[in-house]
């Protein structure tokens, strides 16, 4: 897992980028912006809020399949390389952002460009990277100044600790393709430039890709097929007990989950037609073999629903990590005399 807490902020820019599209004007940063000890200790967690918790890793593309072409790239290999200076570096970034902002939909915003040293990604040595952040969406709040009176007025800004809009983080570590690169959008419709137009970027496909996907592949298929022929409890108990499955296996395969799982509800070649569709339909790589990455797992736990929602305005919360109590402890049932379906539920005592 990546640890940004030491990072060192060592060379800083900021710039504005404009709309091409709206013939808006970028103003360029001319030297470097200088920060007191106290301001980079309030701004290095501002600037790496958006990456404390990833543990996705992107790497350069380019659509020639030669990373080379890729424009981003190019830029952060001469710095890491130190063959151009950091303020010119930071130049051509911003017009690179603004050749590829020609959308009238994409905001103007302030741009940090920012040069990192001391980042933990778990080797023996610590490594550089290049982060770059762009802020759009501002807050109003009020300033106050206090002379004979007491006045205020209302400006907009960013609070220190918001997040920002979008930003990249580019380490320098070398993979085949170039760089493990972090990412974070705000995930607007508008935003999509951000990481298919102006980085060019794709998920390495590793533990962490596969963990998540499954799960989505999974959770998705429960939601789909599981309730649709079993209901509501056999599809909470389905996700419930694939979580399971991945707690207890460090490595998953396609033999693991049919005996683990998907031959306990019938479903094999369901499933391995349903994946086939799924992968075609949303262009994920499957890989039939995987380390089961922790950090993702957790993650992906806290986002699964396992409520189950009744017209009686009535909700039976289940627990995703003890999935036998529902097979134990929850019956459902039809009811004749009232013509209505019904859940009993056994336990001891309320908590």
């Amino acid at each position: 897992m990546i640890n940004l807490k030491h990072a060192v902020i060592s060379k800083l820019t900021l710039q504005f980028a404009g709309n091409k599209v709206r013939e808006e004007k970028n103003i360029y940063a001319g030297d470097l912006f200088h920060l007191t000890e106290k301001e980079e200790e309030e701004m290095q967690p501002f600037l790496m809020s958006a990456f404390k918790n990833q543990s996705e890793f992107y790497q350069f593309t380019h659509y020639t399949q030669d990373v080379n072409f890729n424009v981003l790239y190019s830029l952060c290999k001469e710095v890491f390389e130190e063959s151009i200076d950091f303020v010119e570096f930071s130049d051509k970034v911003l017009d690179h952002l603004f050749e590829r902002s020609n959308h009238p939909q994409i905001k103007k915003g302030e741009i940090f460009v920012a040069f990192f040293n001391e980042i933990d990604v778990g080797q023996e040595s610590k490594v550089s990277g290049i982060g770059i952040f762009k802020l759009e969406n501002k807050n109003k709040f009020l300033r106050f100044r206090h002379t004979d009176i007491v006045e205020c007025a209302i400006q907009k800004g960013y609070r220190l600790d918001s997040s920002i809009d979008k930003s990249c983080l580019i380490l320098n570590v070398q993979k085949e393709n170039g760089y493990r690169i972090l990412v974070h959008d705000d995930a607007h419709v508008e935003s999509e430039y951000w990481k298919k137009s102006f980085l060019e970027v794709d998920y390495i496909k590793d533990d962490s890709y596969q963990t998540k996907n499954y799960i989505h592949l999974l959770s998705d298929f429960s939601q789909q097929i599981i309730f649709e022929e079993k209901g509501k409890k056999a599809q909470t108990e389905f996700i419930s007990n694939c979580l399971q499955v991945f707690n207890a296996n460090e490595t998953i395969t396609e033999e693991v989950l049919e005996k683990e799982l998907l031959e306990e509800y019938n479903v094999v070649e369901e499933f391995k037609n349903y994946k086939k569709e799924y992968a075609e339909v949303s262009g994920i790589q499957f890989s039939e073999i995987f380390d089961v990455s922790i950090p993702v797992l957790t993650r992906e736990k806290r986002k699964i629903k396992t409520e189950i929602k009744l017209d009686t305005h009535i909700q039976i919360k289940l627990d995703i990590n003890k999935p036998e109590a529902s097979e134990d402890f929850l019956e459902q049932g039809y009811d004749e005399d009232k013509k209505m379906f019904y859940y009993k539920i056994y336990y001891n005592s309320e908590l």
